[in-house]
């Protein structure tokens, strides 16, 4: 690890705010040039495309990189000024260039993202004593934890066996477990039952939507959802933005469109089309005739991978539905796709006889 690599953990450049701020585009890098210590010496950091950061710090005198900078042990009051200098530079950029995110990995964070998106859920530190481990639960239940580990841990050797490097341990059916371990960054889980969890290094060794797929199956086996029945369909709900997408225009044209593959909704299952603010209500209620459908550019938007076939079922008035009543059904808020209460399921199979 370097000085850099350290003070840029869990932050993620903002191209756009660069060269605001001093930088120089050298190719497809970044570069911004600083003296310190009054000019005694000269700072260099260069960000690349993928957002790395790097950086050299000169003595002018000699001409040279200052290497006591990078000698963990080199002592002295001189040494402490100069790296105290550096790393007062490295603030500046980072406040002024960078945000913050959860964690160091970019796959990490990307997977944050999607369980905040597609089921609401937010994490949590399970161990005052080790605030870098995160858990994500259903209902109380971990079916994700994720930690910084060293290589060895896995029984990896050479460079990466003290390489530090973010993991997630995900519970598994354990008739597929040499399924899983065969597969590139899986392992044998660290710290918990090798017969149904496994460890996977966050890493892009394995895909978004392969991880994603193991993950949000760890969800349904730690706590299968009461309302998802094996033997029937789900019911869901999920927002819709009428400045973004005009659902209104899509269903007077069609009775049957393509929308955006959310969560583990299937062929079959039931869609509640909730219209956003200013309208706050039900609108719709649809059923998924396929699902896991290829988005052929259907979508301009490059990171939709997936689409499903809804068909129209019935348009609600906008009170028949609102979010009081809703509120009154036990949803408590809609965020992003999710599967209905208890009680508006009930109201709804009523309803649809």
């Amino acid at each position: 690890m370097s000085i850099e690599s350290d003070f840029f953990a869990k932050k993620r450049v903002v191209f756009e705010r660069l060269e605001a701020f001093g930088f120089v585009r050298d190719g497809e890098d970044f570069v911004y040039r600083s003296l310190l210590l009054d000019g005694a010496f000269e700072a260099v950091l260069t960000i690349s495309a993928n957002g790395d950061v790097s950086g050299r710090v000169i003595d002018l005198d000699l001409g040279e990189d200052y290497l006591a900078l990078r000698v963990e042990r080199a002592t002295g009051s001189y040494v402490g000024q100069v790296r105290q200098a550096y790393v007062d530079l490295l603030g500046q950029v980072a406040d002024a260039c960078f945000e913050a995110q959860a964690f160091r990995e970019p796959q990490t964070n990307r997977l944050a993202a999607r369980l905040a998106s597609d089921f609401g859920d937010s994490y949590d530190h399970p161990f005052q004593r080790y605030p870098d481990y995160t858990s994500y639960r259903v209902a109380g239940k971990w079916y994700a934890l994720l930690f910084p580990l060293k290589g060895h841990k896995l029984g990896l050797s050479g460079e990466m066996a003290e390489q530090t490097m973010e993991v997630v341990n995900i519970k598994v059916d354990p008739k597929r477990l040499e399924e899983y371990l065969a597969l590139d960054g899986i392992y044998p889980s660290y710290h918990m039952s090798k017969k149904s969890w496994i460890s996977i290094v966050l890493d892009d060794s394995l895909s978004d939507e392969a991880l994603w797929d193991l993950v949000s199956a760890s969800r349904a086996l730690v706590n299968p959802n009461a309302l998802a029945s094996s033997e029937g369909p789900d019911f869901w709900i999920i927002p819709a933005n009428l400045k973004y997408y005009d659902i209104d225009k899509e269903f007077e044209e069609n009775e049957e469109v393509l929308w955006t593959q959310k969560a583990s909704i299937k062929a079959g299952d039931f869609v509640l089309i909730y219209i956003t603010a200013p309208t706050r209500a039900v609108r719709y209620i649809c059923q998924v005739l396929e699902a896991d459908l290829p988005n052929h550019a259907y979508r301009d938007e490059p990171s939709i991978k997936k689409l499903m076939k809804l068909r129209l079922i019935k348009t609600y008035a906008d009170s028949d539905l609102d979010f009081e009543r809703l509120k009154s059904l036990g949803v408590k808020a809609v965020r992003g796709p999710r599967r209905v209460s208890q009680d508006l399921r009930a109201w709804l199979q009523e309803n649809l006889k």
